[in-house]
């Protein structure tokens, strides 16, 4: 498909961004031509619902396979504990409950931020993450793992944070361990974030020492083991190979024409 030919600045005052150079960053950072067309750029977000629905199907699509994996949280087959000694050093922490929670809001709002910055980014990021999900859910079906909960401690506390954590166990049974999905989308994030040309360098820091810190949180809030870490960066890092040819391949079928 041939590229419709970029705008060029020739000339103006480099100090003082005018209607053009707007309008050439806006073409060069992906968005048509038409789109900042008179007759278009003040129809807001109707007009881009329009042309970028298939967006926001995949990221709906993203969110929807989070669920996949409560549907297998339960014991099923041989139920396998990978828990080591180590395990048993690692301190309860309730107040990181807080920091674990955080994960998927954050998820979210960088995913938003790859649609405006960078959208070919943005669906090979989605894409991806649903990928690794996808390969810890077939994992779950064949190698089920248990983690030991301390129901006990927590539900006997009276803390904010410890009333937090609870609240995560009532909602999260005590399965699927083995990878760590937490783990593999913290992965995925901190990887894409240095994908993100747009980004600058101390946000590009502080994503990955956060999210490296969430992957630390999935033991301090005893959701998981030490060796479901390591089984998350794992299969988060052969998710990324895979998924280019499939996101290259839904990029060409569905998204045509100048609203890539």
């Amino acid at each position: 498909m041939t590229k419709p030919p970029q705008l060029q600045l020739k000339s103006g005052n480099s100090e003082k961004a005018s209607p053009d150079r707007v309008r050439v960053d806006l073409v060069e950072g992906g968005l048509s031509d038409e789109l900042y067309s008179p007759s278009n750029r003040n129809r807001g977000a109707r007009f881009y619902l329009r042309h970028y629905w298939r967006d926001l199907v995949l990221l709906t699509i993203f969110i929807l396979s989070l669920g996949i994996m409560q549907l297998l949280n339960r014991p099923m087959g041989t139920v396998h504990s990978l828990e080591i000694p180590l395990d048993n050093e690692i301190p309860l922490l309730p107040w990181t409950a807080v920091v674990y929670n955080s994960w998927a809001p954050l998820i979210i709002i960088l995913s938003l931020l790859y649609f405006i910055r960078d959208r070919s980014l943005f669906r090979r990021y989605l894409i991806t993450m649903i990928l690794g999900q996808l390969l810890a859910d077939i994992t779950f079906i064949f190698f089920q793992t248990t983690i030991p909960i301390p129901y006990e401690q927590v539900y006997s506390a009276t803390d904010i944070f410890s009333r937090l954590l609870a609240l995560t166990y009532r909602l999260d049974n005590n399965f699927c361990g083995f990878p760590s999905i937490h783990v593999i989308l913290c992965t995925l994030t901190i990887f894409f974030i240095w994908k993100l040309t747009a980004a600058k360098t101390w946000l590009k820091i502080s994503v990955t020492v956060y999210f490296a810190i969430v992957a630390l949180t999935t033991v301090t809030t005893k959701q998981h083991v030490v060796l479901d870490i390591p089984g998350g960066i794992l299969y988060g890092l052969i998710a990324i190979p895979l998924a280019a040819p499939l996101a290259r391949m839904v990029e060409r079928k569905f998204f045509k024409g100048q609203f890539r």
